[in-house]
Formats: C-alpha cells, sequence, structure tokens
C-alpha cells in the first residue's frame, strides 16, 4: 500500500468529507517535541495506540504544523491525552489564543521523562516516545512512535470533541 498514487481521480468532495468528520468524537490531546526554545506541540485529535507488543502509537501531524519538523529532527515526541478540565491547553495549543512556539509551555504544566521531550505533568496519560518511523500521505506525516515511558491518572476524565465542540465521556450501564 506504501507509495500508492493518492491523486485519485474519483473521490468525495473535502467540503462533505470534513463536515462528516465533523461527527466522528475524538479525544483531545497533545502532541510535544523539542527542549527549551525548541519546545513546539499542537492539539490533536489524530493519535492512537498502534500495537500493546511493543508498546507503540501513532499521531497524525500536518506537515506546515510547528512541531512536524521538530519531531523529525529530535527522533522523539509525547502524546499527551487531555482532560475534560484542560480545554484551555487545548485552545491554546491549537493556537486560538494566538500563541505560537515555545511560549505555549507553562513550566508548571510540563515536565520531562526519558527522551526529554515536554511531557504534560496533569494529563489523562501521556506517552514519552521515540521516533520509530514516519511516513508522509498527502499534507500529513504519520508519525509512529515505540513508548519508553508513560503516566497515567485513572480519576481524570477525558476530554473529547465533536460537532465543533469540546466534552466529556459519559457512561451508560449495560443492558445484560
Amino acid at each position: 500500500m506504501s507509495g500508492q498514487d493518492l491523486s485519485v481521480a474519483e473521490h468525495v468532495e473535502t467540503a462533505v468529507f470534513k463536515n462528516a468528520l465533523r461527527a466522528i468524537v475524538g479525544s483531545v490531546s497533545i502532541v510535544a517535541s523539542g527542549q527549551g526554545a525548541d519546545r513546539r506541540g499542537l492539539t490533536v485529535t489524530a493519535a492512537v495506540s498502534l500495537c500493546v507488543d511493543p508498546p507503540m502509537v501513532l499521531a497524525c501531524i500536518n506537515r506546515s504544523a510547528e512541531a512536524h519538523d521538530v519531531i523529525l529532527r529530535t527522533g522523539a515526541f509525547s502524546w499527551n491525552v487531555l482532560s475534560a478540565d484542560q480545554i484551555q491547553l487545548a485552545e491554546r495549543f491549537a493556537a486560538l489564543d494566538g500563541s505560537k512556539g515555545a511560549s505555549r509551555f507553562s513550566p508548571t504544566d510540563w515536565d520531562e521523562m526519558a527522551t526529554g521531550v515536554p511531557v504534560l505533568r496533569q494529563s489523562v496519560c501521556s506517552f514519552d516516545c521515540r521516533l520509530q518511523d514516519s511516513v508522509e500521505v498527502a499534507t500529513h506525516t504519520i508519525m509512529i512512535g515505540a513508548v519508553v515511558a508513560q503516566s497515567h491518572d485513572q480519576d481524570k476524565v477525558p476530554l473529547i470533541y465533536s460537532l465543533g465542540r469540546f466534552g466529556r465521556i459519559e457512561h451508560f450501564e449495560s443492558a445484560k
């Protein structure tokens, strides 16, 4: 499948596709990389586990994002799943407040683990990853990371995004 021609003549219209994607519920995360003044990060919903043996994740990063080249240069990134009380962080790293670069990182919110990239302290879970591989597809690069360290707070409720709005999950009792 790699190297396939993606300039397919027949495909759904971009606007129609984007509208359908809005209905999908995604967890809200920040992918971060770099150190010091070279730190960069962005809000994403396109990050997931890839496999558990060995532990690997993937994140789809737009090649125009500030963090893209930093991830490739450093060979490491963190995937930080936000909690429902971290909407302000999601907005900051989506540049909704106009911030850019290392100014998005508050020293009180971030720490480091094994690779030295920024890891969010109060996240639902964070995965510190060494870049295992990258695959360019259209406007994005799929960053595949081997998880070398992690944190998890099972008491935190994940932040989700759907239909252009943030929310939180609600669990239902099984009908069984």
